[in-house]
């Protein structure tokens, strides 16, 4: 891990778990999305903004503890929170081919966070 500290990884993966979430918000939000006046009662694109807002203090104090070659490489991991957000959710069906992908994302975080 270098010089970054295990609360630095632990801030990065709630930051994501963060944006994951505020994802989630995003789609329901677009369900009603229209370009008007309307938007400022769109009140799932505003916990998204919201949640998107904590998410970034989360990731600007892993960085304070940590390196940016081995956190910002971890952002990656909310690919998988996504994927399970939206199985779970949306109830989208995901393919062995997207699974296998975020199996490969998952193992290059790995690497990239392991010890240097």
């Amino acid at each position: 891990m270098g010089k970054t500290k295990l609360s630095a990884i632990l801030l990065v993966i709630f930051s994501t778990v963060f944006i994951s979430v505020a994802q989630v918000f995003y789609k329901l939000a677009a369900k009603n999305f229209v370009f008007s006046l309307d938007l400022i009662f769109n009140y799932h694109l505003f916990i998204g903004l919201f949640l998107y807002a904590i998410a970034a203090l989360f990731l600007i104090l892993a960085l304070k503890r940590g390196e940016l070659s081995t956190i910002y490489p971890m952002i990656a991991t909310s690919y998988l929170w996504v994927t399970l957000l939206s199985l779970f959710i949306f109830k989208e069906t995901i393919s062995a081919f997207k699974w296998s992908g975020i199996i490969l994302i998952i193992i290059g975080v790995a690497i990239l966070g392991g010890k240097s």
